[in-house]
């Protein structure tokens, strides 16, 4: 019934449904189909393979594979498949995806742009590196979240076009070899000249908002996201123009507590400061300032002083508010509204009559 369809998307499990559903793409969408996002059972990987294979026209995929059930994974005749997916830009995994991973590293994607994986609380990590020797020559956009500790300065090596760029914060990073420094970290062997942001995953420590299990973990973990962060320099990245705290519970989490505990304080200051210096803007997981909270009520005076110093320019945006309507805005919502009740009273009666409610 959907012949021109571009997009599919299946956010929950589909377990034994994941055949007949990609039986059916494949079957009536193989030319239409841009972009999947499946969320499959580990042992659906040799038909996602082969629906992979079939859907040549995809450019987006991401996938979410659950925690397998037997130990042993076997791929059958899929294992020998050797892909060429041509329009492949975008690739976002996410769960346990080793197996998979290990497989599409001989594939060849040449249009592969932007890869994103996500090993949730995994320690089970495939060969990364691997997999960034055959394909990071090409990719602008990675992204990095997983527990285990990764070697970002030969990462950045692989990838020397990246523009976006995402870590774990919390990650242990070692110490450069020629700088005796304890409050340096190798981040990268040479400056990295493309990448102009930087997204950091973990930080809950920092803020003293996270789940430290003791005193001495939560200490060497801020000392950790210092290090991080203090190699965000121009000097490792000439070009960088914003870094972004990615945790959405780290937001929610300060939200909650009206901003760092007591003795955090401090280190969020010393971070603005940093990065105001640099003239980079520091963002939380929403695009905002790192440390614009959501509240009740908005201080308006301030914001219409703001409005009024702009000298009328009204294509200028303030950064550190929310958008404002001005008021032909709000007149045209109004006369907008007004249309529509007025069409919503000449409406005739629908052809089809409305379900009845059912009560459970």
């Amino acid at each position: 019934m959907c012949p021109n369809l571009e997009i599919f998307v299946v956010d929950w499990p589909m377990w034994t449904a994941f055949g007949p559903v990609a039986d059916a793409l494949c079957t009536y969408c193989a030319e239409s189909l841009r972009s999947v996002h499946w969320h499959v059972a580990c042992e659906a990987l040799p038909k996602v393979i082969w629906s992979l294979d079939t859907l040549q026209s995809l450019r987006s995929v991401h996938i979410e594979i659950e925690t397998p059930i037997t130990e042993t994974l076997h791929l059958g005749s899929a294992a020998d498949l050797h892909l060429t997916l041509s329009n492949l830009e975008q690739l976002s995994l996410r769960g346990h995806f080793q197996d998979f991973l290990e497989q599409i590293t001989g594939w060849s994607l040449p249009s592969l742009r932007s890869v994103s994986l996500d090993f949730l609380a995994t320690n089970d990590l495939p060969d990364i590196m691997e997999f960034l020797t055959q394909h990071g020559s090409q990719l602008t956009f990675l992204d990095l979240n997983c527990v285990c500790t990764l070697n970002t300065t030969a990462i950045l090596d692989l990838c020397p076009f990246l523009a976006v760029f995402t870590f774990n914060a919390d990650w242990y990073l070692s110490t450069p070899g020629d700088d005796p420094s304890p409050d340096t970290v190798a981040l990268v062997n040479r400056p990295h000249q493309n990448i102009t942001q930087i997204g950091c995953h973990g930080l809950l420590e920092a803020f003293g908002v996270g789940y430290g299990t003791s005193e001495i973990r939560t200490h060497l973990i801020q000392r950790t996201n210092e290090k991080n962060i203090a190699a965000l320099t121009k000097v490792n990245f000439p070009n960088l123009k914003t870094v972004r705290v990615l945790s959405r519970p780290l937001l929610r989490a300060l939200e909650r507590t009206d901003g760092p505990i007591a003795g955090c304080l401090q280190r969020w200051d010393k971070w603005w400061d940093q990065f105001s210096r640099m003239g980079v803007r520091l963002e939380d997981c929403t695009g905002a300032l790192l440390g614009t909270l959501p509240q009740v009520d908005m201080e308006e005076d301030s914001d219409e002083e703001e409005l009024e110093s702009d000298d009328g320019n009204e294509e200028e945006e303030i950064l550190d508010g929310p958008p404002r309507l001005r008021e032909g805005t709000v007149n045209e919502l109004r006369q907008l509204l007004e249309e529509c009740r007025k069409m919503s009273e000449d409406r005739e009666e629908p052809m089809l009559p409305s379900f009845p409610q059912i009560s459970l």
